[in-house]
């Protein structure tokens, strides 16, 4: 756990800043020491838990003490070392989509209204929001804001800041007034005093718990990026699948048939015969000759048939970018040391 800040248990001395108090952002009053006022809850709460306390005898009246200086009042109260901007900022961004009144927004659409808050709360730091919310709601209706988001839809953001801001200064005090305890030891104590405060009726212990233990831990949350990837259907292309008509020459050969005269000739017998050459008149035999002609024609037939259809396929991408982390840097000054929790917890000088 960080080293913190020691408290003072009552009041002997005008603390400073001395002189005149911080005005109050929204009705310019005097507003409260922020040093002093811590001291007098711290007072006022220990009273009221050492009373609560003393009915369990000696040792619960030094536990009353302890839980009273937390819920009693050092939560109104408390210093603004225990708000972070970056951390505030953050844990706004994280929940806003949790928010009734986030639906159909974006977070800059109420970050005036954070920043108003934060500006109201830094001026007159430790006051309730039911304290104010009549000032807040009249200072805000003279923004510029005010026209595009009027005051009933800034109220719960407002209201945010103020609750945030509030378990922050919680858990801090707890974490002083526990030194040595972890927030587990002391969890059961810290959820009974936070719903004794005013704050619970707009912060349940749920929502408040993570806020309250960063500030009593003093965690510094180290973020780095890592690649997201998601893939989308695109349209690489498209393939068209027509059947079209193409001409080749094409030869084959057909058996076929004719018919051919056969002259045989064969010698005489030598024999005498009856009458002169030439009497016997013109003789002449017409023969007949066929012969297979090749017709050629075409028919059309079924050559085949195709199927079309589409598959997956996979196959792998290389994509990267550059990423980002943050890493914790640990300056000394002076005679100190730190121990690291890395390792075997080495200390250094």
């Amino acid at each position: 756990m960080a080293m913190r800040k020691s408290h003072e248990k009552e009041k002997a001395v005008d603390l400073p800043p001395t002189g005149d108090r911080n005005a109050d952002p929204i009705t310019g009053e005097a507003g409260a020491h922020p040093i002093e006022t811590g001291v007098g809850a711290a007072a006022g709460g220990v009273a009221v838990g050492a009373a609560v306390g003393t009915v369990a005898g000696p040792v619960g009246t030094a536990v009353g003490a302890a839980i009273g200086a937390v819920a009693g009042g050092l939560i109104g109260s408390g210093v603004g070392e225990w708000i972070d901007p970056t951390v505030e900022d953050e844990w706004l961004r994280q929940t806003f989509p949790d928010r009734g009144y986030a639906e159909g927004a974006t977070y800059e659409t109420y970050e005036p209204a954070y920043d108003y808050a934060r500006e109201a709360d830094a001026r007159s730091e430790g006051r309730l929001y039911q304290d104010v919310e009549g000032d807040l709601k009249s200072g805000w209706e003279k923004t510029e804001h005010a026209a595009s988001l009027p005051w009933s839809k800034a109220k719960p953001a407002v209201r945010d800041v103020y609750d945030y801001r509030h378990a922050r200064r919680y858990g801090g005090e707890a974490g002083d007034r526990y030194a040595g305890k972890s927030f587990a030891e002391v969890e059961a104590d810290l959820k009974s005093g936070w719903g004794k405060t005013k704050h619970a009726a707009g912060m349940t212990w749920d929502r408040a718990k993570d806020v309250v233990r960063g500030a009593y831990d003093q965690t510094i949350k180290l973020r780095e990026e890592r690649l997201k990837v998601s893939k989308r259907p695109v349209k690489a292309g498209e393939v068209d699948v027509r059947k079209e008509i193409v001409t080749e020459d094409k030869t084959i050969t057909v058996p076929v048939e004719r018919e051919e005269v056969v002259i045989e000739r064969r010698p005489g017998s030598g024999r005498a015969v009856a009458g002169d050459v030439g009497d016997t008149g013109r003789e002449e035999m017409r023969i007949p000759v066929r012969a297979e002609e090749v017709d050629v024609t075409t028919e059309t037939v079924e050559a085949g048939e195709v199927d079309v259809r589409k598959r997956k396929v996979h196959d792998t991408e290389k994509a990267g970018a550059t990423l980002r982390k943050e890493e914790l840097k640990v300056d000394e000054r002076g005679d100190v040391k730190v121990k690291d929790g890395r390792g075997k917890g080495a200390s250094h000088r």
